[in-house]
């Protein structure tokens, strides 16, 4: 058989095509090549830069934990060792005005109830004071039927309630894992909050309930006290934010931030809804799982 030469030239042809086709093929395969390699160090990059930062990170949150730990432990010492001086105050204040009770004129009686009702003051700023730096000492978690534990702290609140008049209505709270100490001044302080803060022609009410949510708990405290301006809100769990004077109501400001650092120590989160002059009410959520 005899091949035509225009039979060969095509042939010819055909295999340059092949060879110029499989050329374009190994350079786009190194181009590929080089593309990888050039994610792979940019990405070496960043493992590298996310390591560093990390360490920077830990180092950082290391610092910190040893610097809450020794303003904690700062302030339990301060608060303390200030519980004595002002015990000494208060009961020779109270001897000097027995003993000298008929010999005193109302100017001096006058004084000596001043002084008394300082330290009465002091002595309750440092006892929330220590009460608030105790938060986060509890490091075991452990079941808690909050039917229970409410039940527990409303007999040992029985004076204030008995006096106010309150009424405290519970629906089906659960069963949650938490630091006991922590919940039960939890519900003391938002229970105190709404017996404190009633209107003064009736008498409180309030309600403690919980939603179960996905991954959490949703609990409410309702009540139908004074109230709330929407303005004062980000104050409300700031230590030493009062929004009333002392001659109004008193306290020390700090009730409501121990309750955001409980919740907080919990993993949830505390807010409030209110309407001055309707009540409020104050939502915290408690993590179903453990932190």
């Amino acid at each position: 058989m005899k091949i035509s030469p225009a039979e060969t030239e095509s042939e010819i042809i055909s295999l340059e095509e092949t060879q110029l086709a499989i050329l374009n093929i190994l350079e786009d395969a190194e181009s590929e090549k080089i593309s990888l390699r050039n994610t792979q160090k940019a990405l070496i990059n960043i493992l590298e830069d996310y390591s560093i930062e990390k360490i920077r990170i830990e180092k950082m949150n290391s610092k910190l934990i040893s610097a809450n730990s020794e303003v904690e432990q700062f302030a339990y010492i301060a608060s303390h060792d200030l519980q004595e001086p002002l015990k000494t105050i208060s009961n020779y204040a109270s001897l000097f005005s027995k003993k000298y009770k008929g010999s005193l004129d109302k100017e001096a009686v006058q004084y000596l109830d001043v002084i008394k009702n300082a330290t009465g003051r002091m002595q309750l700023l440092i006892k929330d004071l220590l009460d608030y730096s105790r938060v986060g000492n509890d490091k075991t978690k452990t079941q808690i039927d909050c039917n229970i534990l409410l039940n527990d702290m409303l007999s040992d609140m029985d004076q204030s309630i008995i006096e106010s008049g309150a009424q405290v209505r519970l629906k089906n709270l659960p069963i949650i894992s938490g630091y006991l100490s922590g919940i039960k001044s939890l519900f003391q302080n938002l229970t105190s909050n709404a017996i404190k803060f009633r209107k003064k022609d009736g008498h409180p009410v309030i309600r403690f309930s919980a939603e179960s949510k996905e991954k959490e708990w949703l609990f409410s405290v309702k009540d139908n006290g004074i109230g709330i301006e929407k303005i004062y809100y980000d104050k409300l769990f700031v230590i030493f934010q009062r929004l009333h004077t002392k001659a109004e109501y008193s306290g020390t400001g700090i009730g409501l931030a121990q309750c955001k650092k409980i919740v907080e120590q919990h993993g949830g989160t505390i807010w409030v809804e209110s309407e001055l002059g309707k009540g409020s009410t104050f939502y915290f959520t408690i993590p179903k799982t453990s932190k």
